[in-house]
């Protein structure tokens, strides 16, 4: 079942929206060579409850951090660990926060700057596909709309990109639960009219989950959450919570580094 939200629930999930975008963007302007990943959960976390909010993320059972961090071919799930960031790493930063009784979610992906600049280039425009992925399908939440539509500019984008979708991790409605429905797939896999279609009151988390390489990704390491490429190569991720409102659609995670 798709569960509606009012304009107040919507007001709310602003204020919490504003809370990870503000969390997000100082995470991200903290990577550089150097720095732990645990060091990044534990400014999120930090910034998380300061500014009023509580991490979605520990509320999922058996997982402890704040973030969830990917680096290079880790795809989704990467627990912060000790690993310190090096010269050229693609770094993708997940969070949700949960702030009276809704959560959001956001993720973004960074190339860390290199003094040799080694396959620099190749990184750039991969991560630039996925930006622009996500702004192709946010641009698809409309009232009428299905999330075919979605699917669809999420898959064009991408693969004129030369990279794969992957199959097997999907967006997600959210509100009072971090995973709602419906499922919003990065590819069309039925007919338009057989998948949801977009009205006022939706709050979705709209997901560019990609690969460099092929689509197929495999549980690594023996944790239960990290999943990585198959075939070793980076991976990316860019994600925003949108809602559909009587006066459009609106990302409730904007913020500079969208």
């Amino acid at each position: 079942m798709i569960h509606l939200k009012s304009d107040a629930d919507i007001q709310t999930m602003a204020e919490g929206g504003k809370i990870l975008s503000l969390v997000l963007s100082k995470t991200l302007a903290m990577i550089k060579p150097g720095v732990s990943l645990l060091e990044l959960d534990t400014l999120a976390h930090k910034e998380i409850i300061t500014l009023g909010g509580q991490s979605s993320f520990q509320k999922v059972p058996g997982y402890k951090w704040a973030l969830c961090t990917c680096v290079n071919d880790i795809v989704v799930h990467g627990i912060p660990t000790n690993y310190e960031i090096c010269e050229g790493d693609v770094v993708g930063i997940d969070c949700g926060v949960y702030f009276k009784g809704f959560h959001t979610d956001a993720s973004w992906t960074v190339l860390v700057e290199s003094s040799q600049r080694k396959n620099y280039t190749v990184k750039e425009k991969f991560l630039l596909t996925g930006k622009n992925a996500l702004l192709q399908a946010l641009s698809c939440v409309k009232e009428g709309n299905y999330v075919y539509d979605i699917s669809r500019a999420i898959q064009t984008t991408v693969e004129e990109g030369g990279y794969s979708v992957v199959r097997t991790l999907i967006g997600h409605g959210i509100g009072k639960d971090l995973h709602e429905e419906p499922e919003i797939p990065g590819f069309v896999k039925i007919e338009r009219a057989e998948t949801a279609k977009l009205a006022v009151g939706m709050t979705l988390a709209v997901e560019v989950i990609y690969n460099m390489g092929i689509h197929s990704v495999v549980y690594k390491g023996n944790d239960g959450w990290t999943i990585a490429t198959k075939d070793g190569t980076i991976s990316g991720l860019f994600e925003a919570t949108v809602a559909l409102t009587s006066h459009g659609s609106l990302v409730l995670t904007k913020s500079d580094f969208t």
